[in-house]
């Protein structure tokens, strides 16, 4: 890839070397004449997993949404993909079982609007994406730790970066014109914020406790359609799984637990979960597994977001990108793809005069809708605490949505309303317009009357001593969307609530 005309700015540095450092490393090298990489962890020339990066081992999910912005920054990475044989499910809802808090969508067979996911493997993502980014001429992929950046009070500005010493010297100082901070999870941004005189952002918390165990195995071509298999966590359930089929025909099988609960920790022990979660014809499949390697463990205790938009002031030189900024429960699949709304938000934000104020603020407004969605679901159907008081909406929030997902098990339409949007197509906001709500309501309506018919002509079964019992009564015995409870001027607010940054 050739270097980009035009280049009129000098040197930017990039800390961090994963998928968000190569992303923001792309856009850079179209506004500056150099970038740097620096990365602390050895790099590998093929697809394979990095101890820097323990989390790769485990099932990641790239969202459509993020496959076309990474296709926009890398183009023919996505063609790259497919050819190097990562499977690509174009318009096959009958590829993915999708069950969300209890729930399994029925998309049916047919689509009316066309979805394509690819499933690449989260070492092969990021090996596609490095190699694209070795190839641009203006691009340098160091490995050497950055001890710091370098501040001068005077300009109020960051001037470079401190790399750590090689053989005891003394650490090296490289001027920049801009740092990206893409450190992830473990970025000392804030503490830096707080070292050059300003105050450190307000950290808004999840607390989940997810644990992971996966394993990879191989199994016979054919013997499940789907390729993409889910079974969240839910009320009742504090453990969840997810299977993925990926490239070289491996498929990875990661068992989770929410709430500190912990999944199995052996290949049979995560087979007998499957058996609970999944139905009967992945169990035939999953007896012809057969188990290679060893299983890989992780946790994950809390979702985080540093709201750096929030800031009166902020130094010059310096943005924070990709987890530095916001840490998502893994579990919903969004990390990667965020990432990449981020690349387009700094490609924008770099043709502005105050570059870290529009990316912090444009970074917020994508940030916000999912985060929110995500705190809603782990509060209501995870167990999950904040630090803070819940907004009283959350709960009642996440009830109605409850709903909604229980009409989209048998309503095709409704099912692949939730698709879309959880795969962040057409919109950040889980929020069901008009259409999608009277849509939910009636077919709500015809399963609950169709219930009062039969109990009215005996389909009651009787329980023990005697007490009648009506089938499907705990999800069909009110009505869903027509309310929570709370007055009409709430539910207004927190509808409101659920789209203000």
């Amino acid at each position: 890839m050739a270097e980009s005309g035009g280049n009129a700015r000098g040197h930017a540095a990039v800390i961090g070397g994963s998928i968000a450092g190569l992303c923001a490393a792309r856009v850079l090298s179209d506004c500056y004449s150099r970038v740097t990489v620096y990365e602390r962890d050895e790099l590998p020339s093929a697809p394979a997993s990095r101890a820097a990066v323990p989390q790769d081992r485990h099932l990641h999910m790239l969202m459509a949404r993020g496959a076309a912005e990474f296709e926009s920054l890398f183009p023919g990475l996505l063609a790259d993909m497919v050819a190097a044989g990562v499977p690509m499910l174009e318009n096959r809802p009958d590829c993915i079982h999708l069950g969300a808090a209890g729930h399994v969508l029925g998309t049916g067979h047919t689509l009316r609007d066309e979805f394509t996911a690819y499933v690449p493997s989260r070492p092969h993502l990021e090996w596609q994406l490095r190699r694209r980014v070795h190839a641009i001429d203006n691009v340098e992929i160091v490995r050497r730790p950055v001890a710091e950046p370098r501040y001068d009070h005077a300009r109020q500005r960051v001037t470079g970066v401190l790399l750590d010493p090689q053989d005891r010297g003394e650490p090296e100082f490289v001027p920049t014109d801009l740092v990206v901070d893409a450190a992830g999870r473990g970025t000392r941004l804030p503490v830096w914020l707080e070292q050059w005189g300003f105050e450190r952002p307000v950290e808004a918390t999840i607390d989940i406790g997810i644990h992971y165990a996966s394993h990879q195995f191989r199994m016979p071509e054919g013997v499940i359609a789907e390729k993409v298999v889910v079974a969240g966590a839910s009320h009742d359930e504090s453990l969840g799984l997810g299977m993925l089929h990926y490239e070289d025909r491996v498929w990875v099988l990661t068992t989770f637990g929410v709430a500190d609960a912990k999944p199995p920790r052996t290949f049979p022990e995560m087979l007998a979960l499957a058996g609970k979660l999944l139905p009967a014809h992945f169990n035939a499949a999953l007896a012809q597994a057969e188990p290679f390697g060893e299983p890989a463990f992780h946790a994950f205790p809390a979702s985080r977001w540093r709201r750096y938009h929030k800031l009166d002031r902020f130094p010059a030189g310096i943005v924070p990108f990709g987890d530095a900024v916001a840490s998502f429960n893994p579990t919903f699949g969004q990390g990667m793809t965020m990432t990449s709304l981020q690349a387009g938000h700094l490609r924008r934000a770099l043709r502005s005069d105050d570059l870290a104020r529009e990316l912090n603020r444009a970074t917020a407004k994508t940030t916000y809708p999912v985060w929110i969605m995500n705190a809603i679901g782990d509060v209501t159907f995870h167990h999950a605490t904040t630090k803070g008081s819940i907004p009283w909406w959350w709960r009642p929030s996440g009830a109605l949505f409850d709903q909604f997902l229980g009409a989209a098990e048998t309503e095709p339409v409704l099912a692949e309303w939730f698709l879309r949007r959880f795969s962040l197509l057409d919109s950040l906001y889980m929020v069901p317009p008009p259409r999608i709500i009277g849509r939910t309501m009636a077919h709500n309506m015809r399963l609950w009357l169709r219930e009062r018919r039969e109990a009215a002509g005996g389909g009651r079964d009787r329980g023990a001593g005697g007490t009648s019992r009506v089938r499907g009564s705990r999800r069909w015995g009110h009505l869903p969307l027509a309310g929570d409870g709370s007055p009409p001027s709430r539910r207004r607010r927190a509808s409101r609530a659920l789209r203000s940054p």
